[in-house]
């Protein structure tokens, strides 16, 4: 059977249609290299110029730290903070040199158990960042204390010196070593002392050695440490000529 005259031309055409597609193809990939590239590293230079500049969003750990006071002991660890905070990747890139901070004073009068208030205005943003803090999570945090506390308080003498009118001595004052003593117990009853004092005792005015006193603890309810300390009795200063007379006018 004969071929058909169209027979030659389709196939003709078709052995040229594929060389074509394939010459396209390749030279999409392969010609004018140099330009293309530059087309592209400019695309990706531009796409980090926009994006620099461009602000964003990120939840960022805030440290929380309580100013208290030296009678205060917290149960636990305060909580972690998070902060919505809207800048540049650039500024948001400088919290993680110099993080957020919330102070916030407790007094110490404070009860065993506080709930702390929290806002965007409590969060500090380091010197040199240019970031808005959005809001803060959670909004409130709990502060558990001990319910006993120590503090160092001052020790005030009720030593007695007893003067002999046989041998007369000159004037002595009493120094108390150490004259600051710890106590401690119930957080409350210690921040209510201002200071513990000696037993009474009565020690001769020319008597030169020191001496070992108890503190008085009676119906006091701490413990003292040191619950003992020395006394010396030592000569005290002159008064001088001008504290001794008033000054004429």
């Amino acid at each position: 059977m004969a071929a058909s005259p169209n027979q030659p031309a389709e196939s003709g055409q078709g052995q040229h249609t594929i060389p074509t597609w394939r010459r396209q193809l390749t030279e999409a990939f392969t010609q004018r290299l140099a330009l293309k590239g530059t087309a592209l590293l400019l695309a990706i230079v531009l796409w980090f110029i926009v994006t620099a500049k461009e602000p964003n969003q990120d939840l960022v750990d805030v440290q929380f730290a309580p100013q208290l006071d030296s009678s205060l002991v917290l149960k636990d660890p305060p909580p972690t903070i998070h902060a919505l905070v809207v800048g540049t990747p650039q500024e948001l890139l400088k919290l993680f040199a110099h993080p957020l901070v919330i102070k916030r004073q407790i007094a110490a009068n404070s009860p065993d158990t506080v709930v702390v208030d929290l806002a965007t205005s409590d969060v500090e943003l380091p010197a040199g960042v240019d970031a808005i803090v959005r809001g803060v999570e959670p909004r409130s945090v709990t502060l558990r204390f001990e319910s006993t506390s120590s503090r160092i308080i001052p020790v005030r003498s009720a030593v007695q010196v007893v003067a002999d009118s046989l041998h007369p001595s000159p004037p002595v004052a009493v120094r108390l070593e150490p004259d600051r003593v710890e106590v401690s117990g119930p957080r409350q009853r210690v921040l209510g002392m201002e200071y513990v004092v000696t037993v009474h005792v009565a020690i001769p005015a020319n008597d030169s050695l020191p001496h070992l006193v108890d503190i008085d603890t009676t119906r006091l309810g701490l413990r003292v440490r040191p619950s003992q300390v020395k006394v010396h009795l030592v000569p005290s200063a002159p008064a001088t000529a001008s504290a001794a007379s008033p000054t004429k006018s």
